[in-house]
């Protein structure tokens, strides 16, 4: 078995990386077996990473954001997890160099906890968890082929340069948004007066920025450091200057986002690299981070003035801002959020709700909570607004565990390498950052639940884990080599079911848009019978059918089939409880004056209000 010395992700030159190994197993890197072919392997990984947050839907789609971000996101990891599967089954793990390392036994047992989750938990919308499961397996799947596969350097640089330019162009088609110009372009969603570009929702527009401005400081400490070795050309210092320039474009956008949580994941990030940069490597280069943050502080000087005339969103954020500071007992309106939130804990501690299915129990522990604190306000919401305490709510005191115990030996081994002063890659140090911007984030937001943001996650800890962790050998023998096989075996499988859950939703949604486009009853009943054949649509193929059979009750005015349209929405309500359904069965039961209807649906009402409108969820869609 070879033997490398030298960084994983660079030449093995300059005191600022590592520069000398102990014997430790091959990674497998340029092996003439490799688990799969490079040429495959970084145009799809480039796709994955540095496309979805541009991609949405559009009105062609019933799910205008959310469909496409999933498939260019989900689909090459697919096909490379397929390739990889295979070809470890077929040769085993020596011949294509694959390692299984200590914090993918983690998660891979974090895998296998919600694959028996059902066993214990009742998991009620079925569509929904298996959305999830094929979400949290991408991301485990993501992070195994980085971090056996992505050892290029420059590879590596070049996939932050198309996110930054992704976040560019985003930026563009905000401001246009922002001033109601997105008629101009067919690619940029119809969501007039957002500032969020494609990415539909304000905090992950504020995240995506935040990432990629901390992509522009990391290449500025890398380009500062290839010319201090002299090995920078006129090109790449014209390549130098260009970044910078993106930076001061990027923070533009980060600043007009006027997300509080972006910017303060910002700060942590670069306070991280500084950090990692005093204790691991050429203090020297604290320089550029230095200077990265004179640059993003000055933007915010000219986005200010230029507020003066009504060219930037300065004054929202610094009214946000202000408010944040004097209401600060209300954590920027997630107060009440967070009081619901764990209300869902408080009834299912252990067991936990299921995966993905905090959702569906906010209105009923918003219902406990309004008669606990009447001056609580009525909404609705998808999510927690802190990735932790949904995880807690969805997951159990165990899965919650565990999850902690994984974050503080993540930390340990940090701190570890800090201490020790071990020499560490630029792209080690991008990972230490971006780790920690989006674990921050996710104290007041989701990135979790945004594939097309959560996979970066994934590849900063590839990046990170090489450096941070021993790397680990292959168990040897018979019974090794046939668990490597087996498990070879089994993400290949999963791959080819998840691809076929995605193409059958895919075909499901289509249906469900042809349903919304005809006036035919029987026409759009057949699609929608279609739709309910995919598991990945079937919940929502079930609510469709519920307002096709109100309608169809409108206009027939017989009241058999009222009631057949009505208990179909409630039975949909029962499965995916949100605060659309609520208030049009909520207005059906004062209608029809059915009391067995009201009944149900008024322990979710605030105790002191008979109605109302429900507050907005967070996604923008078209």
């Amino acid at each position: 078995m070879r033997l490398f010395t030298g960084s994983i992700f660079m030449k093995a030159s300059g005191k600022n990386r590592i520069t000398d190994r102990k014997k430790v197993p091959d990674a497998g890197f340029g092996r003439v077996l490799p688990l799969v072919p490079k040429w495959l392997f970084y145009p799809l990984a480039f796709i994955s990473l540095a496309l979805p947050n541009l991609i949405y839907s559009g009105i062609s789609w019933f799910d205008t954001l959310h469909i496409m971000k999933w498939a260019w996101t989900m689909v090459p990891i697919a096909l490379l997890s397929l390739a990889a599967g295979l070809h470890l089954a077929v040769r085993g793990p020596e011949r294509t160099g694959f390692r299984f390392d200590a914090f993918s036994a983690v998660w891979f047992f974090l895998l296998a906890f919600i694959s028996l989750q059902p066993l214990w938990t009742d998991i009620f919308a079925r569509s929904t968890y298996m959305k999830e499961w094929f979400f949290f397996a991408s991301l485990f799947a993501a992070y195994l082929l980085c971090y056996n596969l992505f050892d290029s350097g420059k590879a590596w640089r070049c996939v932050l340069w198309l996110a930054n330019i992704n976040a560019a162009v985003n930026i563009v088609f905000a401001e246009l948004l922002i001033r109601d110009m997105n008629g101009i372009c067919s690619l940029i969603m119809n969501v007039p007066g957002n500032y969020i570009g494609n990415t539909g929702q304000q905090e992950m527009f504020g995240l995506w920025m935040a990432m990629c401005v901390m992509n522009c400081v990391i290449l500025h400490v890398v380009y500062t450091r290839l010319s201090s070795e002299e090995r920078t050309g006129k090109g790449q210092r014209c390549v130098r200057y260009l970044n910078l320039l993106m930076l001061a474009f990027v923070s533009w956008g980060l600043w007009n986002s006027t997300t509080r949580a972006g910017v303060l994941s910002l700060f942590v990030g670069m306070a991280v690299s500084a950090a990692v940069i005093c204790r691991n490597m050429d203090r020297k280069l604290l320089k550029p981070v230095w200077t990265s943050a004179l640059i993003v502080a000055l933007v915010l000087l000219v986005n200010i003035c230029m507020g003066h005339f009504g060219w930037s969103r300065a004054y929202s954020l610094i009214s946000k801002t202000s408010d944040m500071l004097v209401n600060m007992a209300n954590v920027g309106a997630r107060r009440e959020i967070w009081m619901t939130s764990w209300n869902v804990v408080k009834e299912h501690p252990v067991a936990g709700v299921g995966l993905g299915h905090f959702k569906w129990h906010y209105l009923e522990a918003q219902g406990r909570a309004l008669r606990a604190h009447p001056w609580m306000k009525w909404q609705f919401t998808y999510w927690a607004h802190c990735e932790y305490l949904q995880w807690l709510a969805e997951m159990g005191i165990f899965g919650a565990a565990v999850l902690l115990a994984a974050a503080i030996w993540w930390l340990i081994a940090f701190v570890r390498a800090l201490r020790q002063r071990r020499p560490l890659s630029d792209m080690a140090l991008w990972g230490c950052a971006l780790i920690f911007l989006i674990c921050f984030d996710a104290l007041f937001s989701r990135p979790f639940h945004r594939i097309e943001n959560a996979v970066w996650l994934s590849f900063a800890f590839a990046a990170a884990n090489r450096e941070l962790f021993s790397p680990s050998g292959y168990f040897r023998g018979r019974t090794a080599d046939y668990l490597y096989r087996s498990f070879g075996v089994f993400i290949a499988a999963a791959s080819a079911a998840g691809m076929i859950f995605l193409a059958s939703g895919c075909i499901a949604d289509k249906h469900l848009r042809a349903a919304t486009l005809t006036n035919r009853a029987v026409l759009q009943r057949s699609h929608i019978d279609a739709a309910a054949r995919s598991l990945m649509e079937r919940d929502e193929a079930k609510e469709q059918l519920a307002y096709h059979l109100l309608s169809a009750a409108a206009a027939s005015g017989r009241p058999e089939a009222m009631r057949a349209g009505t208990e179909q929405l409630a039975r949909s309500f029962m499965t995916r409880p949100h605060g659309k359904l609520f208030f049009d069965l909520l207005e059906i039961a004062k209608q029809t004056n059915n009391r067995r209807l009201l009944d149900m649906l008024v322990p979710y009402l605030h105790p002191n209000v008979f109605g109302g409108a429900p507050a907005a969820s967070g996604e923008h869609r078209q």
